[in-house]
Order: structure tokens, then sequence, then C-alpha cells
């Protein structure tokens, strides 16, 4: 896929697989990035019905990433009939033809935002980069953090 405006900067000593090429289409150089084929992607939809169609946030990559992966699962905010789905002015619509499973699973995209639904917990996110900095600390950082959302757990 061609990229602008990564040449020159630091991205490229981190990403060797990224290739700068003679643009075919005009004077100037261009990245190229490989494809991306993730395995599983789980993504998160406003709304979804029981089959798999869903209503993705436009303003995210996330039908793409579906588009992309081998198998998706999408957790919804609500699960609603097709029909609601269909008369939905709001979102992308992504087809179920690219969903693997589908789970109700209301503020799944926490601790970022969810569309206009709910704002990103920056104090949650401030920790999470804290906690990424050491392998272990990060491990050890999911486990208390989901285990606030389990059965039984603190929420």
């Amino acid at each position: 896929m061609p990229v602008r405006g990564v040449i020159g900067t630091d991205y490229m000593t981190v990403r060797p697989d990224f290739k700068v090429i003679k643009n075919p289409f005009g004077e100037d150089d261009i990245l190229v990035v490989p494809a991306v084929s993730p395995e599983v992607s789980v993504i998160h939809a406003f709304r979804a019905d029981r089959f798999g169609n869903c209503i993705l946030n436009s303003a995210t990559d996330d039908a793409l990433l579906a588009r992309a992966s081998r198998k998706v699962i999408v957790s919804a905010e609500e699960i609603v009939a097709t029909e609601e789905l269909k008369a939905s002015q709001r979102g992308y619509f992504l087809s179920r033809v690219h969903v693997s499973g589908v789970v109700h699973l209301p503020g799944g995209a926490a601790p970022t935002a969810c569309g206009s639904l709910y704002r990103a917990d920056e104090a949650v996110l401030g920790e999470y980069l804290k906690a990424a900095a050491d392998t272990a600390n990060f491990g050890r950082w999911l486990w208390e953090f989901y285990l606030k959302f389990a059965p039984g757990g603190e929420s």
C-alpha cells in the first residue's frame, strides 16, 4: 500500500520492511508497506445483530481491519434486530460475511472511547502506557485490570 508523509522520518528505522520506490505516477518517491493479514481481530461496534452484521465507528479503520483478518470477533454495545441496523443513520455497516462471532459487551471499548457513547479514560490509558514500558509489569497490570470485569471482580 502506498503511504505519504513517512519518508524522512525515524519510522523507517523501526520498519525495515517498508520500502521507498519511485512513484510510477509522478516524479517523486513513495513509501510502500506490506499488507497486514491478522489471524484474529477483535473490534467493537455500536450495534450488531445476532448474525454478526454491525455498525462500526466510521472514524476508525475497524472495517478495513475486519476485511483483512482471517477471523473477526465483534463485541457490541447493543444487540438489535437486523432491521434496526439497516435503518441506522450513523456509522459504517459491516456485513456478517466478515465476522466470525459476535458478543454483547456494553463498555467493551474501554478504556478507549466508543464514538459519542463514552470517552476514553485517560487515567487508565496513562497507567497502561506506564505498565507497558516493562514486560513483567505489563502482564501483571493487564491481569489486574481485566479481573475487575470478571464475574465476582471489583466492577
